[in-house]
């Protein structure tokens, strides 16, 4: 590779992008002035929202049941603040307060307590959506509270008591977070979220047209036949990208960093904060330039696989949508970095960000983040330069996707936007109508689930499209010696999946209620071999006619080992359950490398059958005798079983890639073919 073609390369791209005055003025003026009119306007209306609520008053509705001195004392210190208006309450009091004529309504009464003394109750009702009417309920309440005091003072003073008793044990608040982590932590909250965006959004604009945008002006060939190899143009356009993001972030940053400075100023607490110290900026910078080189790629190649401009957006929302919802984790404050976390792109970055900013980071988790992107960039730099350099890819022509072609050419039916138009259809069918189905009745809504769903879909399209199922699902009888070992394989296979279980518990304690919907699921009924039908049966036939059988043709235009780990990720994610996504998404591998190894589907359905059998067992029989030497606290199972498991998995894994049809073994060594 020429750097210096690259470095041409490069320096025309930025040209070009450099005379665009649409692109000069989002990237680089329209922060400058954006952020100090969002900031100084926001700040000025909130300094004036108790002025405002001074000035427009509030009208609220009285009730006096009591008709007391210390009745009337309330009313008073209520009516004490300034724009209140008080007025009688009557029978249309209610439809007023909804329809926002009045912002309360308060109405006293009284009881008598065990010892003989009144006690007064204020009811104040009110809609707290509204910011103005929550700030008047804050007033009410310490109206009330003070009124409170006051009549205790004067009640203990005729008992001949002190009343400095009141003030028999004090609470005295210290609080010793610097106005760095106060800072820190409130900008830890929105900053991370606000920095990815602001780097997918500056990408996106950039690869989009870098690549896309050169095949819709038809310049894209011109480069090609240019002196410039095919990996030194990726490169030039790859840093392209880079450079413009970065620079996009670095002038948010500096525009933000000032605005945030003055709305900050205000406040007399936040006096002595300045700003983040240099090394604080250094390894933010440092777990940045990762994330945006990932971006930068991944953005690149969705730009390289796309026909043109509008296509290519279509490809980079779902990016932006998931970074979004990644980036949003910075707003939960329950949620700190660890170890796990650190491994988990976007979400890394922002959880480091917020540590960073409140001095509470620790540096493996800053070497885990950094690392565990760098891993994904060279990934995703790869991914880019093999797209570039297929010339499928580069001069993708319009697909005739319509319905009357595909049912004319049934070979077209078996492609990744297909597959991946029916998946999500079949998940949102999953996520609303089963839950509907599973909502009243758990065991008949799993097997209507199953079939209604999971398996009739995939039968239905290929009725519709005069497909032959036992050809496109791979149903056909295996080898005895294949079924012999696949007890085996599913059995080691499954005691490992749970302790990978019980490890994810250690770092993510399960929530109660999810432990108590999984608790259900093995008690919806007495009747063991009932049990075994829904959850062991019928999936593994149901599940594995759909992924392995149906959806895994979908993906195998990239290789049968890509598809095997397409169907394993889709399969994972179709649980809709988090906790279980990494020992659901390993056995989906599993499973998907049975059946294009064996070229059969039954022997997945059989250890897909097993392993839930498996659970099943030990969740039923847990508390048995015959199971104490296996089970620990009858929830969790005896860690030394992962040595067994494990050489048990191994030697017939091995085993059963010797046995397997030679047919089998072609479909898969042909995988990258």
């Amino acid at each position: 590779m020429n750097f210096k073609t690259v470095f041409i390369v490069f320096r025309k791209e930025m040209l070009e992008m450099l005379r665009d005055k649409r692109t000069i003025f989002t990237t680089f003026i329209l922060p400058l002035i954006l952020y100090p009119l969002l900031f100084v306007g926001f700040g000025s209306i909130m300094s004036r929202q108790e002025q405002v609520l001074e000035e427009r008053g509030a009208q609220i509705a009285l009730v006096d049941s009591v008709q007391t001195e210390v009745s009337q004392s309330i009313i008073e210190s209520i009516g004490e603040n300034k724009g209140f208006e008080l007025i009688p309450y009557t029978k249309e009091a209610k439809t007023l307060l909804d329809e926002g004529e009045l912002q309360a309504i308060v109405s006293i009464t009284d009881s008598t307590n065990t010892s003989g003394l009144s006690v007064y109750k204020v009811r104040v009702s009110f809609d707290s959506s509204k910011e103005r009417n929550l700030l008047v309920y804050n007033k009410i309440k310490d109206s009330v509270n003070q009124s409170k005091e006051s009549n205790i003072a004067s009640y203990l003073e005729t008992k001949a008591i002190d009343p400095g008793i009141m003030e028999l044990i004090q609470v005295e608040q210290v609080d010793t977070a610097s106005s760095q982590k106060i800072v820190g932590s409130f900008l830890g909250m929105f900053l991370p979220y606000l920095m990815i965006m602001m780097l997918v959004a500056g990408a996106a604009m950039v690869a989009g047209d870098l690549v896309a945008g050169e095949k819709e002006r038809h310049t894209l060939e011109t480069l090609l036949v240019s002196s410039a190899g095919r990996n030194e143009l990726v490169i030039g356009k790859y840093l392209t990208v880079i450079t413009v993001a970065m620079v996009n972030v670095v002038v948010n940053l500096f525009s933000m960093s000032f605005s945030m400075q003055y709305l900050l100023g205000s406040a007399a607490e936040l006096g002595d904060f300045t700003s983040i110290p240099i090394w604080g900026f250094l390894i933010l910078l440092a777990a940045m330039i990762p994330l945006a080189t990932f971006f930068a790629a991944l953005l690149l190649s969705l730009s390289t696989f796309s026909r043109n401009i509008k296509e290519a957006g279509s490809y980079q929302q779902p990016v932006m949508i998931i970074s979004m919802l990644l980036g949003m984790i910075s707003f939960l404050p329950s949620v700190e970095i660890n170890t796990l976390l650190s491994l988990v792109p976007v979400v890394n970055i922002a959880l480091l960000f917020r540590a960073v900013l409140t001095n509470e980071f620790q540096w493996l988790h800053v070497f885990l983040t950094i690392g565990s992107t760098l891993i994904l960039d060279v990934i995703a730099i790869w991914a880019t330069i093999k797209l570039f350099n297929t010339e499928s890819v580069l001069f993708r022509t319009e697909d005739d996707t319509s319905l009357k072609n595909v049912r004319k050419e049934k070979r077209n039916l078996f492609n990744s936007f297909n597959g991946t138009v029916i998946y999500a259809i079949l998940l949102a069918l999953l996520y609303y109508l089963g839950q509907y189905l599973q909502k009243g009745d758990l065991l008949n809504g799993l097997i209507q689930t199953q079939v209604l769903i999971i398996l009739l879909p995939p039968l239905l399209i290929l009725r519709i499209f005069k497909l032959k199922p036992r050809e496109v699902c791979r149903i056909k009888a295996p080898k005895l010696k294949e079924v012999a070992l696949v007890p085996y394989i599913a059995i080691s296979a499954s005691v490992i999946v749970i302790l990978i279980m019980q490890v994810i518990n250690m770092l993510f304690p399960f929530p109660e209620k999810y432990l108590e919907q999984m608790s259900s699921m093995f008690e919806m009924t007495d009747n063991i071999w009932i049990q075994l039908a829904v959850i062991a049966l019928l999936p593994g036939i149901c599940e594995e006619v759909l992924f392995r059988g149906f959806l895994i043709r979908f993906y195998e235009g990239y290789g049968k080992k890509a598809a095997v780990i397409i169907s394993a990720l889709l399969f994972a994610a179709f649980h809709l359950d988090p906790f279980r996504l990494l020992p659901t998404f390993l056995l989906g591998l599993l499973l998907g490398y049975l059946t294009l190894r064996s070229g059969g589907i039954l022997n997945s359905m059989l250890s897909h059958f097993l392993n839930n059998a498996f659970a099943l067992v030990i969740s039923t029989f847990a508390t048995s005798a015959w199971l104490e030497y296996i089970i620990k606290d009858s929830d969790t199972i005896q860690w030394w079983l992962i040595f067994p498991a494990a050489i048990i998995f191994v030697v017939s894994i091995v085993l059963f890639h010797k046995v397997t049809s030679t047919k089998g073994e072609e479909q898969w060594e042909s995988s990258d073919t």
